[in-house]
């Protein structure tokens, strides 16, 4: 079985495209499309852990940061993002399935291997290019939890975040919670103050403007989307050493005001040194 999965782990790092490869294609579709400025990328902390944070307009938000960052930012995607080979050989092992009879129940072994491979390469290239999955069925299998299974969920989660910075990596978290309709910020959840906190690492703190709905269909069609000006502004890091005192949830909520004013504040203006 070792054997087997060191095999897999062989196969799959020889079809991981490097992060390079598809940052440099993304960064210079985006600035084909619109007009994009970035400032302060050189407050990005060459090493060690940290937390990025921002007001989030549009689905653009992503992959302006990500295209602009010399470092890896890490994002939390869905576990089924990362394995799309699952609901194929669902359907693959149903009683039902044609493959449960012959001649296609012949074939299936060699099907499932190769799904399995090209699922461990959509796999290894997402974790390299800056994405990981979040805990799967944390939540339980339904879909609605009641505030105890809630609670243990984002307990999981947070220790999930917090584990990712303190190994050196930097997480990007969007305290609103969800994306702006109007592109005007909504009031930031405490979340993210936490687990800077927690993991006692630098917030960078980030504002962006311009992106609202250019990601849409509507957007292209009418023509909006073309040489729209996207502005996106990175602050200078707020250190541990700078975070409030006190108990955990005061200082969180403390830390939070201070992290939406920075923010507002980059939305508007870029910071200098």
């Amino acid at each position: 079985m070792e054997s087997t999965e060191k095999e897999n782990d062989i196969l799959e790092s020889l079809f991981v495209i490097p992060r390079e490869v598809p940052k440099t294609i993304l960064r210079n579709l985006l600035e084909l499309i619109y007009d994009v400025k970035v400032t302060g990328s050189h407050f990005i902390p060459e090493t060690g852990g940290a937390l990025f944070v921002s007001n989030h307009t549009d689905y653009l938000d992503i992959p302006v940061q990500g295209a602009y960052a010399e470092r890896k930012i890490v994002y939390l995607g869905k576990y089924e993002l990362y394995h799309p080979q699952d609901e194929i050989l669902k359907y693959l092992n149903h009683k039902n399935s044609p493959f449960s009879y012959p001649p296609l129940s012949f074939t299936k072994p060699l099907v499932e291997a190769t799904l399995q491979s090209l699922g461990g390469i959509i796999k290894a290239n997402l974790i390299n290019w800056g994405s990981m999955p979040i805990i799967r069925d944390a939540a339980g299998e339904s879909t609605t939890m009641d505030k105890r299974a809630a609670m243990q969920y984002y307990e999981k989660l947070e220790n999930y975040m917090v584990d990712l910075m303190k190994e050196g990596e930097i997480l990007s978290i969007y305290p609103e919670g969800t994306r702006s309709e109007t592109g005007e910020i909504g009031a930031f959840k405490a979340m993210a103050a936490k687990i800077a906190i927690r993991a006692n690492v630098p917030i960078i703190p980030s504002g962006i403007s311009g992106a609202t709905n250019m990601s849409k269909p509507e957007a292209f069609l009418s023509g909006k989307a073309f040489k729209t000006k996207i502005r996106y502004n990175i602050g200078k890091p707020i250190l541990p050493s700078e975070f409030p005192q006190g108990p955990e949830k005061k200082a969180a909520k403390e830390l939070t005001e201070i992290l939406e004013q920075r923010v507002r504040s980059l939305i508007a203006n870029p910071e200098s040194d």
